[in-house]
């Protein structure tokens, strides 16, 4: 999967196409004053044509909002910029196929209704743009994204209504311009809640820490991708254990020493920290008072427990007194994200 392997430009959760400078401007202004963090999830793809103004907005994005990505029509070069061509824009499937390249299975796909600048699109037709989303629908069939159109046309249920509706989009879903401030953003950053209510912490040596918004829906490509990680279990505190090091995902009960000792040592892989130390994992494991000497057999005892879940037990190793997993493995953790109510 691109979105865990690639690094500096991304596929991600959001994907934001408008074809005129100043509305990408004014939405990202907006996800700034309300939902600042729904930029690390976004692409803003802009298709104004190229030139001095297109380079002078894209540099200032780029400057102004460090988290966010952009696809644009430009000869920059940044890690977090895509430049679009030509191609791209030539034909309704060739742009549909550059979308479904930013965006993430399962995401959001937010995009103005009249992309006037699209030479594909005939301008006596503009309302042909709608069939832009239905391609990319169908390239991500097996996950296909929420579609949030934007318009500033009035009584537009009377001109392409039918067209959304035969298209299988909702008219109720569009999203007004002149709202995107009051409700347009916080509408995405709700879909986007729902659609990826986790967030994946995790390292991939050589690769430093690196977090993402994920679903269940992802579960089996994050477990395909790393040696270990660490789920929230169905029940309050439970936990489920899964990756390659594992033949099946093994149940971790609320509440138990294995439960804590996991977490432990997953979260402190994530921070590189220096482990569990010997003792202290035997006096929480081992009965109370008990003499040195026991204390650090009943830890070996528990950790040898948790390396028998494992096809390599040398994954986790013991060095200075302490147990730690291994520095060359891929490890995360995954934790329900609390709902929070929109920003005002």
């Amino acid at each position: 999967m691109s979105w865990l392997d690639t690094l500096g430009f991304e596929r991600r959760p959001v994907v934001f196409v408008e074809d005129h400078l100043y509305h990408t401007s004014e939405w990202l202004t907006a996800c700034e004053a309300s939902q600042p963090d729904l930029l690390s999830c976004l692409t803003v793809c802009a298709i104004d044509r190229p030139g001095p103004d297109t380079d002078a907005a894209v540099a200032d994005w780029l400057a102004r909002y460090p988290a966010l990505q952009v696809a644009a029509l430009t000869g920059l070069t940044d890690e977090r910029l895509r430049s679009l061509g030509p191609r791209d824009l030539d034909s309704v499937p060739a742009f549909g196929a550059a979308l479904a390249s930013l965006l993430r299975p399962g995401g959001v796909l937010v995009q103005d209704v009249h992309l006037s600048t699209l030479p594909c699109v005939p301008a006596d037709r503009w309302w042909h743009s709608i069939f832009i989303a239905t391609h990319v629908r169908g390239l991500q069939a097996d996950r296909p994204p929420a579609v949030r159109f934007l318009s500033n046309k009035r009584g537009y249920a009377a001109t392409f209504g039918r067209d959304l509706a035969e298209a299988g989009f909702d008219p109720r879903d569009v999203i007004d311009k002149g709202e995107v401030a009051t409700v347009g953003v916080s509408v995405i950053r709700a879909l986007v809640d729902r659609r990826f209510e986790f967030e994946l912490a995790m390292r991939r040596p050589p690769q430093s820490r690196r977090q993402r918004r994920v679903s269940l829906e992802d579960r089996e490509a994050i477990e395909g991708a790393l040696d270990l990680v660490l789920w929230p279990g169905a029940e309050a505190g439970s936990a489920e254990l899964g990756g390659r090091l594992l033949g099946r995902r093994a149940p971790l009960r609320a509440g138990s020493h294995e439960t804590a000792t996991w977490g432990d040592l997953v979260t402190g892989a994530l921070a590189e920290g220096p482990g569990l130390s010997v003792v202290t994992v035997g006096e929480r494991v081992g009965p109370a008072g008990a003499e040195r000497a026991e204390v650090t057999n009943v830890a070996a005892r528990h950790i040898h427990t948790l390396r028998g879940r494992l096809t390599e037990g040398a994954a986790i190793v013991t060095s200075r007194h302490a147990y730690r997993l291994a520095d060359g493995l891929a490890i995360g953790r995954v934790d329900r994200l609390a709902l929070r109510p929109p920003s005002t």
